[in-house]
């Protein structure tokens, strides 16, 4: 048996999610009026930050960084070729 209180704060949540895509302005302007961020930090604070370098061991540069709750990994793999005889100025990038 659900409780009132739990049943009243899904009511709430689906309600506060109505509004923020139907009203997307409108509802990060509230959070901006109280001098907040969407996660509850105050404006000028950042988010927890850190960097690791040499993240993955069989890349020539690579590094792991997290910032909040979001984690990016880069990594760069160089290698050398043979150039073409007709283009001896130009090389290429490959992703």
């Amino acid at each position: 048996m659900v409780s009132a209180n739990v049943s009243g704060d899904l009511s709430s949540k689906t309600e506060v999610d109505a509004f923020r895509h139907l009203f997307p302005l409108s509802y990060h302007e509230c959070f901006l009026l109280d001098s907040i961020c969407l996660d509850a930090r105050p404006l000028g604070r950042a988010r927890d930050t850190s960097v690791a370098l040499g993240a993955v061991a069989s890349a020539d540069g690579s590094t792991l960084v997290k910032i909040g709750c979001i984690t990016m990994l880069v990594a760069i793999k160089m290698g050398v070729m043979t150039l073409s005889k007709e283009s001896t100025d130009e090389g290429f990038i490959e992703i």
